[in-house]
C-alpha cells in the first residue's frame, strides 16, 4: 500500500501564504502499514487547483 496524508478532522486551518485561502492544515504523513512518517503543511485548495490543472501528483 502506498503512502498517504491524512488531515484531522479536528484541524483548524489557517491562511496560505501561496493563495491566501484559510486552507492550510497539518497534515500527518502515513505509511502503508499505518506507521506515522511525519508531519507536513497542506493546502487543500492549492492541492486541488495542482490537480485540475494536471500538474500534481494524484493518490
Amino acid at each position: 500500500m502506498a503512502n498517504r496524508m491524512m488531515i484531522s478532522q479536528e484541524s483548524q486551518p489557517i491562511p496560505c501564504e501561496d493563495c491566501g485561502q484559510p486552507t492550510l492544515h497539518v497534515a500527518r504523513l502515513v505509511a502503508g502499514d499505518g506507521q506515522l512518517l511525519g508531519q507536513t503543511m497542506v493546502c487543500t485548495e492549492c492541492h486541488r487547483r495542482r490537480n485540475e490543472n494536471g500538474s500534481g501528483v494524484t493518490t
